[in-house]
């Protein structure tokens, strides 16, 4: 990673090279004094203090988040699982329910074609029966009608004759 561009690190170097005059930079970098300790001793200070008071909780927070992150995530697909698995159910039993209700339409349609046939075929039966005691009562009356016919053309002839012989006597 980078933490400055190049313009700004020539910038930089520029800066410190003009300040400080290059051989008392060198004397002052190489000697060894008391302040040393001091220095050390304010620099592990600060760094255990840093430590303390932002890096221990800022990486505290950074893995809290990482381990919400992580958990938010399996339950996401924990629940996306669920939900592809109750809607493959769902439809599952939708195409059962449709399969049902085609056979139940079909055994319906069958029946009713049956009953349609059987109520078709009794009205035959029926109007067959009722023609037949119709033509049995017609045939019964005509023959009932010939006889009292012949019995009457009898007595006509009868009658007739008598007065066409009553009119010629």
């Amino acid at each position: 990673m980078r933490f400055c561009s190049p313009k700004t690190f020539l910038y930089a170097v520029i800066f410190t090279l003009a300040v400080v005059s290059p051989a008392s930079a060198a004397e002052d970098m190489l000697s060894v004094d008391k302040t040393l300790g001091i220095q050390l001793v304010i620099f592990l200070v600060g760094l255990f203090l840093l430590n303390r008071l932002i890096f221990r909780p800022l990486l505290g927070v950074w893995d809290r988040r990482e381990e919400l992150t992580a958990g938010t995530l399996r339950e996401a697909e924990e629940m996306t699982r669920k939900a592809e698995g109750a809607i493959a159910e769902y439809n599952e039993k939708l195409a059962e329910a449709r399969a049902q209700a085609t056979e139940t339409r079909n055994e319906l349609r069958q029946q009713g074609q049956n009953e349609s046939s059987k109520m078709l075929l009794s009205a035959r039966e029926a109007a067959q029966a009722e023609l037949e005691g119709a033509r049995g009562t017609l045939e019964s009356e005509v023959a009932k009608i010939r006889t009292d016919l012949r019995d009457e053309i009898e007595s006509l002839a009868a009658e007739i004759s008598n007065r066409v012989l009553r009119k010629g006597a």
